[in-house]
């Protein structure tokens, strides 16, 4: 459980909003600053996503929608696994398994090594994510062609390696600086692989989408992400 709900939150914070394309982006560092200010604006956003996970010879798939708003609100809705949730209001995040009746309870404010580590649902934390990674391009050519549409692809090097995601590929939408694919590689050999459809900007999304209730016959347990 901990590993897909880890690669799903580690990657959201990506989304952002319309833009026009300008030929004058000649550096990675252009698309990134480009990146950031239209997350720094935006107010919400719901998108489809799927997630695929291998690792040890095995693969797993993951689907359903996910719905944000500013202050760090999140509701991830699974179809596949039917019925898991991810919520967070900001302060606390909720990680729901249907088949266990089971739920993680998570405090955002938990702090490690002087941060708090799941804060990347922001746009400090996208910043951070650029200081953490070198980044270039992948190629000379860009945005180029990948699978007949076309991206700005950024490669990510981990700095010092954590034990998280030493690689990552961001293939950004030159149109509306969209992250719509990434790819991630950890040092144990998971790779991950998560893909955004029908994103729609500053949609209106119920404020009880980021509000979780346990009820009685479910199994909790506090802090399960800040474990070693």
């Amino acid at each position: 459980m901990k590993r897909h709900i880890i690669a799903a939150l580690s990657v959201v914070c990506f989304l952002s909003i319309r833009s026009s394309y300008s030929a004058e982006f000649l550096h990675p560092s252009d698309v990134v600053k480009e990146m950031q200010q239209k997350f720094k604006s935006l107010k919400s956003y719901s998108a489809s996503f799927s997630l695929d996970i291998k690792e040890n010879a095995k693969s797993r798939t993951s689907r359903g929608k996910v719905y944000y708003q500013s202050g760090g609100k999140l509701h991830f809705a699974f179809s596949s696994p039917a019925g898991d949730k991810i919520v967070s209001d900001g302060k606390k995040m909720w990680v729901y398994v249907e088949r266990l009746r089971a739920v993680g309870v998570q405090d955002l404010k938990y702090k490690k090594d002087g941060k708090s580590i799941y804060d990347t649902n922001s746009y400090e934390g996208l910043v951070r994510l650029f200081q953490r990674y070198h980044y270039r391009f992948d190629d000379v050519e860009q945005p180029r062609d990948v699978g007949g549409k076309k991206y700005f692809v950024l490669e990510l090097k981990e700095k010092v390696s954590s034990g998280g995601y030493e690689k990552l590929l961001l293939y950004v939408s030159p149109e509306t600086y969209n992250i719509e694919k990434l790819s991630a590689w950890s040092a144990s050999g998971r790779t991950v692989d998560l893909k955004f459809s029908d994103i729609t900007p500053n949609d209106t999304i119920p404020g009880d989408y980021f509000q979780f209730k346990v009820t009685d016959n479910m199994k909790v347990v506090e802090n399960p992400l800040t474990t070693e």
